[in-house]
């Protein structure tokens, strides 16, 4: 029975993570197709602003590197 009851909350806790990552998924593409503009824009030329998916990606860029650097992932 104890099996039994931690299989469902794995099963539980796996549909909530996998609902949370389409939310930051939707969140991000909704950022980037919006077409973020400059804060500091001069013209209207001035292409760089951030997306979602860049924003995402450099979050998981710094987890990344802090994660590697800590011994978390790869570690020692």
């Amino acid at each position: 029975m104890g099996r039994l009851l931690l299989i469902v909350i794995a099963a539980i806790a796996l549909v909530a993570i996998v609902a949370i990552l389409l939310l930051i998924w939707n969140a991000a593409l909704a950022a980037g197709t919006r077409g973020l503009r400059p804060l500091f824009a001069t013209s209207g030329d001035d292409k760089m602003a951030p997306s979602g998916f860049q924003k995402v990606a450099f979050l998981a860029l710094i987890l990344l590197l802090l994660g590697v650097s800590l011994g978390w992932l790869g570690g020692l």
